[in-house]
């Protein structure tokens, strides 16, 4: 199983590359032009930005980190066993919370018959 930092690495990296071509065969074909900004700079722009993605993805750090963890499948099944626990933690003690309150409105119907 492959690291989610390591899948969207690959991905941001293919999509720049690609967008990088898709420039370099409009300079080729002069749809667009070195002289002239046009819509075809676009690509190069969104190309660099997402090759500059991929790099700090790659060294771990950059904006997102956060979003595609680089942990090993140990520890990412750790990571999501915790959040299992703690969702099955919270709704048993809203259940708790329930049964304590729906107890009490019967005490409560009881003592005003």
């Amino acid at each position: 199983m492959a690291k989610p930092s390591d899948a969207a690495t690959k991905l941001l990296f293919g999509t720049g590359v690609g967008l990088l071509l898709v420039a370099g065969f409009g300079l080729m074909e002069e749809r667009m032009t070195i002289d002239e900004i046009n819509i075809g700079w676009v690509f190069a722009l969104v190309g660099l930005i997402l090759l500059g993605l991929a790099q700090s993805l790659t060294k771990g750090n950059g904006p997102l980190s956060a979003v595609f963890p680089d942990e090993t499948p140990s520890e990412l099944a750790v990571r999501v066993k915790d959040d299992i626990n703690t969702s099955i933690k919270d709704a048993s003690v809203g259940s708790a919370w329930a049964v304590l309150e729906a107890n009490i409105l019967e005490d409560e119907l009881s003592e005003e018959e």
